[in-house]
């Protein structure tokens, strides 16, 4: 496979290669290095555009970054290659390197979030489950199968609906067991994709752990150990076998409740694993203790208290026997021992609860990630953790570049701003404002500071390096901050804010006193932008069907356009042509907008009409792109009529925001599933240099 493209820092030789192509699609193609996966569109994820701007064109996704902690056990280390972890980031299994943060590949067929993924012992496959989809009847919960030395699914498991909650490979990779929200158990054949056992219970299974293999004549028997709740404490843990019965011709599973206290023992079970010996299970609880059972006997030893709010996630080195237990608290413990007897030889402190532990091949690190969407490599000897990448853990908002084109910022629901450096995917900065209601919008005043608008209504500017308060507008609308845009030069420096109240605010940026206001839209303005050409004219759309324009300097409207259905949602301006203001609106229409006519003058219609929530064009002003509640980042060409020209399936929610690099050859976009998608785009060359 070739190797894939650098970060952003190094984009220049990325794409100095590709400086002397031409303008002829099918040329790019086949002068550009195949780095893309090839199962984009396969499986149940793949997308309505099949075959149009798919994986041959211009738009590659190139980095996810950060992990949710929505589901736990989503990120492991591959049991065989010493530097290699993967990761659910929505609809994306991503297989990324702690070496090396750009060596990322994803593997792509999933519509919507992951919500358990398994990797074979040997490393050679990669099983993911999702939640039920939205997008066809039936709330289908697919099961995809990789192959991890090509990259390619091998099987599409279907049956499951709502929600995937386990998967387990069986220690020979024979079986796969997947458990659902749907209270189904499935165990499938990894030879031939088939359905070798089913079963339905009263509650889901919640545990199942694939225990020691018996030889039993022509096929094996298997040992297992499950939990599904239902029929009261004593019958939560089951110890089962799983064989082939030759005179019904089918496998069967037998199952036996293992012998807890004559009291009861009531506990919610979060994780499990077995001995190195396969003698005992240790399962971690809601009360935050560890049980200990005998396999062998089928009989509960131990409570062993580890922590408080949970014991979530227990990982078990096969070498040395020491025992890794992942707190509700965020503590991360190392205990030694054996049957009813335990010791503590190691304890630290990680930022939130702990969601996933994984032990590396090579058995020196392991892997912990929190529910923050933190990720660590933790040393096994002393528990020192190091941060490998932080992230959003809540639906991202809003995007913004400054004058740099390798650091982006984002902002989420929650309050929290994120600046980004594109060439190592780090956190260069970030701020947390509580009780603000959320970020709404971002701009840059060049490259030294972030404008951030709030649901609280304040307005507020961040040091972009320190993240230092630097000012803050209070009250600057009534009710929250819908859009923010800066202009600063040598002879003008304004901020321009938008409000749910219809309000379109000009302020000095120098002392932020209000300069002047308009307020003649009847609902939430949801675009403003500044001019290209002439500064002093403001744009702004609204969700009551309104184009307006404003002049700073006669201080009044001076263009009107209207709709008669089609709310504004967003809004951007070329730089070509006549520099037409482009609206979209919830039918997915980009209507092209000059200020001589009273119509539109041009509209490009989404083949989905699907909501768009963000337009934008490109640097050069030969590009649109777009994003809406498809899932999708679609990118117009305009010099060839507006036509879809490149399509991005990398968001398993809707997409909420995207904004261009300064040098058009990323795009960064953001949606509700907290996922930052970064793009190469290789339309670059062609459309430097091609609009006068």
């Amino acid at each position: 496979m070739s190797a894939r493209p650098v970060g952003a820092s190094a984009r220049q030789d990325m794409f100095s290669a590709r400086s002397q192509t031409t303008t002829r699609r099918e040329e790019q193609k086949s002068d550009r290095p195949d780095t893309r996966n090839q199962n984009e569109t396969g499986g149940e994820g793949g997308s309505n555009f099949e075959g149009i701007g798919s994986s041959d064109d211009m738009l590659e996704l190139e980095h996810v970054i950060g992990y949710t902690g929505h589901y736990w056990e989503t990120l492991q280390a591959h049991p065989v290659d010493p530097t290699v972890y993967v990761k659910s980031m929505g609809s994306v299994v991503a297989i990324c390197d702690t070496g090396d943060p750009h060596n990322q590949q994803f593997l792509r067929a999933h519509d919507m979030e992951i919500s358990a993924m398994s990797i074979s012992p040997s490393g050679n496959m990669i099983a993911s489950g999702q939640v039920g989809t939205v997008h066809q009847p039936g709330y289908h919960a697919p099961v995809i199968v990789w192959d991890y030395a090509t990259k390619k699914d091998l099987f599409v498991l279907t049956g499951h609906t709502k929600q995937v909650r386990l998967l387990e490979f069986s220690p020979d990779e024979r079986f796969l067991a997947g458990t659902g929200d749907d209270c189904l158990l499935y165990i499938w054949d990894m030879q031939t994709g088939e359905v070798v056992f089913g079963k339905k219970f009263d509650e889901p299974v919640i545990l199942f752990e694939w225990a020691s293999i018996r030889e039993n004549g022509r096929r094996a028997s298997y040992e297992i150990i499950l939990c599904s709740p239902g029929g009261g404490p004593q019958d939560d843990v089951r110890h089962c076998e799983l064989s082939y019965d030759p005179v019904r011709a089918q496998w069967t599973l037998h199952a036996q409740n293992v012998n807890m206290p004559s009291g009861g023992l009531s506990r919610t079970y979060f994780s499990a694993m077995l001995s190195p010996d396969n003698e005992y299970m240790l399962c971690g609880t809601s009360v935050g203790d560890m049980l200990v059972f005998n396999l062998k006997n089928s009989v509960y030893r131990a409570s062993v208290p580890v922590c408080s709010s949970g014991l979530v996630s227990i990982e078990v080195n096969a070498e040395t026997g020491d025992v890794f237990c992942g707190g509700g608290d965020g503590t991360l413990k190392k205990l030694q021992g054996r049957d009813m007897r335990w010791e503590l030889h190691g304890e630290t402190m990680l930022d939130s609860k702990i969601v996933s532990l994984s032990i590396m091949a090579g058995n020196t690190e392991m892997l912990a990630a929190t529910a923050k969407g933190t990720q660590y490599r933790v040393l096994l000897d002393d528990l020192s953790a190091t941060i490998i990448s932080t992230s959003h853990t809540e639906h991202i908002t809003c995007t913004s570049f400054g004058s740099r084109f390798d650091v982006c910022a984002t902002g989420d629901e929650k309050g929290n701003i994120k600046v980004w450096d594109l060439s190592d995917y780090a956190t260069i900065m970030e701020v947390n404002e509580k009780k603000t209601g959320g970020v709404t919008c971002l701009a840059w005043i060049n490259s030294t500071a972030i404008v951030a608008g709030f649901e609280d209504s304040f307005v507020r500017c961040f040091d972009a390096t320190s993240g230092k308060k630097l000012w803050e507008i209070p009250s600057a609308h009534k009710g929250k901050i819908t859009c923010v845009s800066v202009h600063s030069d040598s002879r003008l420096a304004f901020l321009v804010t938008g409000g749910l109240d219809g309000g379109v605010r000009v302020w000095a940026l120098k002392n932020r006193e209000l300069m002047i206001q308009f307020v003649e839209h009847q609902k939430a303005v949801t675009g403003i932008t500044v001019d290209v050409k002439k500064p002093n004219l403001i744009h702004s759309v609204s969700s009551d069907c309104t184009f307006l324009t404003f002049d700073l300097i006669k201080e009044k409207r001076v263009v009107s356009h209207m709709v008669r259905e089609g709310a504004f949602l967003c809004c951007s301006q070329r730089l070509d042509s006549e520099q037409e203001v482009i609206t979209a609106d919830g039918n997915g229409r980009l209507l092209f907008w000059d200020c001589d006519y009273a119509t539109p003058v041009q509209m490009v219609q989404d083949p989905a009409r699907s909501k768009c929530n963000a337009v934008k064009v490109s640097p050069s002003g030969r590009y649109v792109a777009t994003c809406g509640e498809d899932h999708l980042v679609k990118v117009f060409d305009l010099v060839d009529g507006g036509q879809l020209a490149s399509v991005g399936h990398g968001h398993s929610e809707y997409v909420l925001g995207l904004e261009w690099s300064g040098d058009e050859k990323q795009i960064v976009s953001v949606g509700k599933d907290a996922c930052v998608c970064i793009w190469n785009f290789y339309g670059a060359d062609v459309g430097v240099g091609a609009v006068e």
